[in-house]
């Protein structure tokens, strides 16, 4: 199946829920209403900054119409400023924002670009395919890239390519219910439990499986924040050369692991 590229330009939106938690006397728990997911381009400023955006800006660039492709891991990051609705002075405002996460589901792992493969996702074409977005209290895949029809340039995904893209998904709205189900609802809790999805055995699992299907079978767990975490991942059987366990970590604007592959705000370099 052949899919159009995502360059930094392109756009997403979509319609999901979030919570609303209103000023004084109200308290927590907040209450998840209707929300729009707003307009965001792949290309997200703090996302980039944060190193969460994922494109082809590696040793050897590569481009479509002069832009960085989108490529498997790509998040559009924090920030992006999701509305709910009906309108009204919502507090929960800045919880939901820094934590606000829309990347694509699906990759094409046949076509590689700086070593990783290509990320899939379109609104208009057969199968269509919807980008995963945050929200409460699951994130499901309800975003859609809307203007990728216009690139002309286009991969091939396969079968293998979408199963991997159903198991990762089912795996991820699992994780958010059993994290949703812990007790209380507060700023604290909301945060001490999005740094903790990356500990989810059911992540874990489905990860191991999936990179199983697509090449080198690899364990690998991260607990923090996106801007400040600390990551560790295991391949039972690494290509010649690389080694079987890797670690890894962020600070603001800065990632690295011990590869000595890093980023500094977006900018891949060899550390």
């Amino acid at each position: 199946m052949k899919v159009n590229v995502n360059v930094i330009v392109d756009f997403s939106f979509g319609f999901l829920t979030h919570g609303v938690l209103l000023p004084p006397p109200v308290v927590p728990p907040a209450v998840p209403t209707f929300s729009v997911e707003m307009i965001a381009t792949f290309m997200w400023t703090l996302g980039f900054a944060m190193n969460q955006n994922k494109f082809s800006n590696g040793a050897k660039p590569v481009t479509h119409k002069g832009m960085w492709i989108a490529l498997d891991g790509h998040d559009c990051g924090m920030m992006i400023p999701d509305i709910t609705v009906p309108p009204a002075p919502n507090i929960w405002y800045p919880m939901m924002w820094p934590f606000s996460s829309r990347k694509p589901i699906m990759a094409a792992s046949t076509v590689k670009m700086n070593g990783t493969s290509v990320a899939c996702a379109q609104w208009i074409g057969l199968p269509p395919i919807p980008m995963m977005s945050c929200g409460e209290p699951v994130s499901v895949p309800v975003c859609w890239s809307a203007i990728s029809v216009t690139n002309n340039l286009q991969v091939g995904m396969t079968f293998t390519d979408m199963l991997v893209g159903l198991i990762t998904t089912v795996a991820s709205i699992v994780t958010d219910y059993l994290f949703s189900k812990l007790p209380g609802n507060t700023f604290g809790q909301v945060a001490l439990g999005n740094a903790l999805k990356g500990l989810s055995p059911v992540s874990i699992l489905a990860g191991f499986g999936t990179s199983a299907l697509t090449g080198n079978a690899t364990l690998s767990g991260t607990i923090g924040l996106p801007f400040a975490n600390i990551s560790v991942s295991y391949t039972p059987n690494p290509d010649a050369g690389s080694p079987s366990f890797v670690f890894g970590g962020a600070l603001p604007f800065f990632r690295g692991d011990s590869t000595g592959a890093g980023q500094v705000s977006g900018i891949p370099v060899k550390l």
